[in-house]
């Protein structure tokens, strides 16, 4: 037998003559074995990785005040062992081919744990399952099905030895068969569960570990990595499936692989890469992103075997409006390496060693092409072309990458599929011809759709996904407020403003909205004007003016805030060719602070940061994608007097609020509400939120919030909020936050009930260091 520790093997068996072995093609195994110990993201042993806390900054044993744990006492925690950690030290692979784990349990501290809970609360439950990649394929086998029980595509049943407290054995009931693959990359994973939720009101902790490994110990094991749990958790805070137990995407695809079909719907695949498109969707409307953005889940940025040179920023930011702008260049390759401009023979622009990086000057432009060329043979590795936006120079930029790019991150481009791509495209049936030539096989799909041909809305895999906002043919609308002047109170304020798109100035007559919007004041937004820019528009040398009509109120005081918006429409994609289509050209929100009184503008208090938002949105828009910037923007109109009134028909009840805070924590709390939130808006169409089911954890105000911004006391200055169908109207500013979430008869029994002419008196057990302050309550 031989014992696998890390990925070295000692004591091997030799093989024997009958013993069948399947290698992976050289090519294949070489390139993506080279590219790995290039990036340094070759995984030996384990995956996973188990944090300490469910929150950076650790304290009080390992444990913030986002943590229920951290509110223990020291005793508490000495007699609780809160925590769990599964760690997979070694598998053997004895001569019986039932396979041998090793594997240690421990608490949040290092400290053992006994798995049946005797000497330590809360037995600890653990599943083990076995995948290999067999050789020339991609994706994992799971061997319980086939070698074990066939209805199960996990071990649970084998004996367990106890070595010592906090140390165990795990014998498999699973035998694998004799000729299996002992040069092929393997992956152990294990789950584990323990409850502390009725004895000690903590949580049911899991921890899942991915151990891999090749047998033989020929080489380094090269596991299926297309999509990071990190990314995933951008939106989902944790990933949490079947109970919550498995958490990574590592672990969900020992489980939902190809080899996976269950017996209860057999003619249903249950692989990880068709039922997460099938699931997303299903979401319709549900699912934040657009659904054609596939880099939101296959994040990248990083160099992968595919596509071994990337360029970052792509699109580069132009905010001159002289259509050239800088980025930098990454490269992980095999060998040594040139990069040339505009074609394989072009001007060189850098060389170097396997890995590299080099920035440009200010001359990208649109379409600009990077040739990455073998230093040794000469010959062409990729082309690459990067273009230019406006996106990011006034305000967030959207769609960017977020989360952590997996190592094949660029697989989706790489191997189209009829069960892949058809997991999304439902309308076509492969096997009839319906909606796609008839196919029999995959053997023609990548031939037909290559990776990335750098155009735009063609069959290629990323050019058949383009994202609309993101094209290169939309030359932006970019607005750079200059000064504001004239804004004092009772008069009427003038703002001068440069606008261009990337390649230069822009003319005001091609654009369809141009509109300027005065908010204040910042301490809480109250007032509100908006109006045509494009109506009375003044040139300014290179400049524009425009002069409201408005005047500012007269007892208008400190400062206020300038928003505006503005489009495109009609803007041509593909001229002159078949598939040519118009869409509107966007520009991105964004708000700035004037002072009416004194010399100082003071900014509005951010609360939620519109990057946050992209998290899960990518692309945050709405109204007809004419409004973006939940930093300052959106909260322009959605003000704490703000309703439906304007829209809402008659005998449908009283109006709702819309307050950004009361509208956002009802929507997202969706399903979970106790009396659901309905509202109407544009052409008095119908919005329930009812079946929202928000995909993280709402105890984590994090998720949108600036840090501390949902503490107790707010600041003062904060308005009450407008909610006809509340239990009361108006609602004071804490009360308004919390019952907008907690929104049934006794939590606003309990607000109304520290409520009074002079104040709220929420603070007094819910401010911070208090016995129940709102990270507490929260913690989780």
């Amino acid at each position: 037998m031989f014992l696998l520790n890390g990925f070295i093997s000692t004591n091997r068996t030799p093989r024997l003559e009958s013993e069948k072995v399947y290698r992976i093609k050289e090519k294949t195994m070489r390139k993506d074995l080279i590219f790995s110990l290039l990036v340094g993201l070759v995984l030996i042993l384990s995956t996973s990785t188990n944090l300490v806390a469910k929150s950076i900054d650790a304290d009080n044993g390992g444990y913030t005040a986002k943590d229920k744990e951290y509110y223990l006492t020291e005793a508490e925690i000495a007699v609780a062992y809160p925590g769990l950690d599964l760690k997979i030290i070694s598998i053997e692979i004895p001569d019986d081919l039932a396979p041998l784990v090793t594997f240690s349990l421990k608490n949040t501290n290092g400290l053992p744990l006994d798995m049946y809970g005797v000497y330590t609360p809360g037995p600890v439950d653990i599943r083990f399952m076995l995948t290999y990649i067999p050789a020339g394929e991609e994706q994992k086998f799971n061997y319980h099905l086939y070698y074990g029980n066939p209805e199960s595509t996990r071990d649970r049943n084998g004996v367990y030895t106890t070595i010592e407290q906090g140390l165990y054995t795990y014998k498999f009931t699973t035998v694998l068969p004799a000729d299996y693959e002992v040069d092929a990359t393997h992956t152990l994973g294990g789950v584990a569960t323990r409850d502390l939720r009725d004895e000690y009101n903590l949580e049911r902790y899991y921890d899942n570990e991915l151990y891999n490994f090749i047998p033989s110990g020929s080489g380094m094991p090269k596991p299926r990595d297309v999509v990071a749990t990190d990314t995933c958790n951008r939106c989902h805070d944790p990933l949490s499936m079947h109970g919550g137990r498995y958490q990574e995407v590592g672990i969900c695809g020992q489980c939902h692989n190809p080899s996976y079909v269950s017996s209860r719907d057999p003619e249903s695949s249950k692989s990880l890469d068709v039922i997460v498109h099938q699931v997303h969707m299903e979401m319709e409307d549900g699912y934040p992103p657009i659904l054609n953005d596939c880099e939101v889940c296959h994040t990248g940025g990083t160099p992968s075997a595919g596509f071994p040179m990337v360029a970052g920023p792509s699109p580069t930011p132009v905010c001159d409006g002289t259509g050239r702008g800088v980025t930098t260049l990454d490269w992980a390759y095999a060998g040594n390496v040139e990069i040339r401009i505009d074609s394989a023979d072009g001007k060189l622009f850098a060389k170097g060693g396997p890995v590299g990086s080099a920035e440009t000057g200010k001359w990208v432009d649109d379409g600009r092409s990077f040739f990455l060329l073998d230093s040794a043979t000469g010959d062409e590795v990729q082309e690459l072309a990067v273009n230019t936006t406006v996106f990011g120079c006034a305000s967030n930029p959207p769609g960017t990458f977020r989360g952590e790019a997996a190592m094949q991150h660029t697989r989706w481009m790489e191997r189209p599929s009829r069960r892949v791509c058809g997991s999304c495209h439902e309308d076509i049936d492969f096997e009839t011809g319906e909606g796609h030539l008839a196919q029999s096989n995959d053997d023609n799909c990548a031939f037909c759709h290559q990776p990335d041909s750098g155009e735009e809305y063609d069959r290629s895999v990323n050019g058949a996904h383009q994202v609309d906002y993101k094209s290169a043919q939309l030359g932006g609308v970019l607005v750079e407020i200059l000064e504001i002047d004239n804004a004092t109170p009772g008069e009427r304020p003038r703002v001068t403003f440069s606008l261009n798109d990337k390649n230069g100035p822009l003319d005001p007559a091609k654009l369809n909205r141009l509109r300027f919007a005065i908010t204040g004041p910042n301490k809480d937004f109250a007032y509100y004007v908006q109006e045509d820019g494009l109506s009375n528009l003044q040139k300014t040398g290179t400049n524009w003016t425009y002069q409201f009509s408005t005047r500012m109120p007269n007892d208008s005081a400190g400062s206020y805030s300038m928003g505006v918006e503005g489009r495109i429409s009609g803007a041509v994609i593909n001229e002159g060719e078949d598939n040519e289509f118009t869409m509107s050209d966007q520009m991105q929100n964004f708000i700035v602070p004037f002072a009416v009184t004194g010399d100082v503008a003071e900014p509005r208090r951010m609360i939620v940061d519109d990057a946050t938002c992209e998290n899960c949105h990518s692309n945050l828009t709405l109204h007809g994608s004419n409004r973006h910037d939940a930093s300052g923007y959106c909260q322009t109109c959605h003000r704490p007097d703000a309703t439906d009134a304007i829209v809402r028909p008659e005998g449908t009840g009283p109006p709702e609020s819309i307050h950004f805070k009361y509208m956002i924590h009802k929507i997202h709390r969706g399903e979970d509400l106790e009396r659901g939130y309905l509202v109407y808006g544009y052409r008095s169409s119908l919005h329930d939120y009812g079946h929202v089911v928000y995909p993280g954890d709402l105890r984590n105000c994090e998720s949108c919030h600036e840090e501390g911004t949902y503490n107790l006391p707010l600041p003062m200055g904060r308005l009450d909020t407008v909610a006809p169908q509340d239990f009361w109207s108006p609602m004071m500013p804490e009360a308004a936050a919390c019952l907008s979430c907690h929104d049934g008869i006794g939590a606003a029994a309990h607000a109304a009930s520290n409520t009074n002419e002079i104040g709220e008196a929420c603070v007094a057990c819910h401010g911070e260091d208090r016995n129940f302050s709102v990270e507490e309550v929260h913690a989780r």
